[in-house]
């Protein structure tokens, strides 16, 4: 099977490294996989890097332009499945299916904001041939939301990687300089609104216990995935508030299975989100979860975490208080979260299934 990704995304998040993740699989099961990204980005580097062949536009106006010359690229690569990774890519993607004749698949990774069921988007979604959603939560707002039938439109959890528990000599408390009692509570994702971190930090402020520390790991600039301005105000709270002593920005990290590692307590605290891959990630390094009343998490986690509603800050804090003074909670909440991580969760079984769709499609 010939496969193409189109993720013509800027940013650098767990959408723009899925096609990766799983076009790397793919590659070792005998398929051809190729990419197609906008030149400059950290997402076009990587296909670079993982795919056999990537096409690097300037930007999408020139898919538009060389669209006759990418159709033949494509032609002479005899792809067979499209896979498209963000909405605004979807238009390049359906007139290049219309003169190609490939299988089109679409998987929204944000979920749908508004209404799409206007004449351009009927047009453009008639041409879809397989509408996936990362999760029950997503699938739901797809059905409502998309001008395409509830039949073309399928759940698939996304996966993750889920290797041998093994020991670590990276020690976190150690590069910070923290006691060995501390307790470490880690918040690991894009530093962007929406993401929980200031609800964390006023949280954070209530704890009862003082061995504590909050770690806060993602990119603190624009060109490692943050938002500078949010950034800049998570700083100044933080110093407002006095709680240098007990806050880390650690950064960006493109080995967070390594940091989830070494933390106590895992928190996703996000607003809405439409699936939680940190959560998953949390979930096969065996970590007590902490995840949000919102969006898709509690359908992820299910019970083998505690969901708290994140703008409950009190509450939020005696949860992250309770867990920090208990090792067997923890330990058994680990035990369950490793445990569902392996039967729905793992990369290799999410691949297969997702190339069962594609000869299905």
């Amino acid at each position: 099977m010939n496969v193409l990704h189109i993720c013509l995304s800027t940013g650098f998040g767990g959408l723009e490294m899925y096609p990766m993740r799983v076009g790397a699989i793919m590659m070792s099961q005998d398929c051809n996989v190729y990419g197609m990204g906008q030149a400059g980005t950290p997402t076009n580097a990587r296909m670079v890097e993982t795919f056999d062949s990537t096409l690097s536009l300037s930007s999408r106006g020139e898919g538009y332009r060389k669209l006759f010359s990418i159709a033949q690229w494509i032609k002479q690569r005899q792809i067979d499945v499209v896979h498209c990774h963000k909405s605004s890519d979807l238009t390049l993607a359906v007139l290049l299916k219309k003169i190609c004749g490939f299988k089109l698949i679409y998987t929204d990774h944000m979920g749908v904001k508004r209404s799409k069921r206007d004449f351009y988007h009927r047009f453009i979604y008639r041409n879809v041939d397989l509408v996936l959603s990362i999760s029950s939560f997503t699938r739901s707002g797809n059905v409502k939301a998309l001008p395409i039938s509830e039949s073309k439109i399928k759940k698939l959890w996304i996966g993750t990687e889920i290797a041998d528990i093994e020991e670590t000599d990276f020690n976190l408390k150690t590069e910070l300089s923290l006691p060995l009692d501390t307790i470490l509570i880690g918040i690991v994702g894009r530093l962007s609104n929406g993401k929980g971190h200031l609800e964390l930090l006023k949280a954070f402020r209530q704890l009862k216990l003082s061995q504590a520390h909050l770690v806060i790991v993602g990119g603190l600039t624009a060109a490692t995935g943050g938002s500078e301005d949010y950034v800049r105000m998570l700083e100044s709270y933080v110093i407002e508030n006095d709680l240098q002593d007990k806050v880390t920005f650690y950064g960006f990290t493109d080995k967070p299975n390594i940091l989830l590692k070494t933390v106590d307590i895992v928190v996703i605290p996000s607003h809405n989100e439409a699936f939680g891959l940190t959560v998953i990630e949390a979930m096969a390094a065996k970590k007590a979860i902490v995840g949000s009343s919102y969006g898709a998490i509690p359908e992820i986690l299910e019970d083998t975490g505690v969901i708290v509603d994140p703008f409950d800050t009190e509450a939020f804090a005696n949860v992250i208080d309770s867990l920090s003074s208990s090792v067997e909670e923890r330990e058994r909440l680990a035990i369950l979260a490793r445990r569902r991580a392996c039967d729905f969760f793992d990369q290799k079984k999410h691949v297969d299934t997702l190339l069962e769709i594609y000869r299905a499609c």
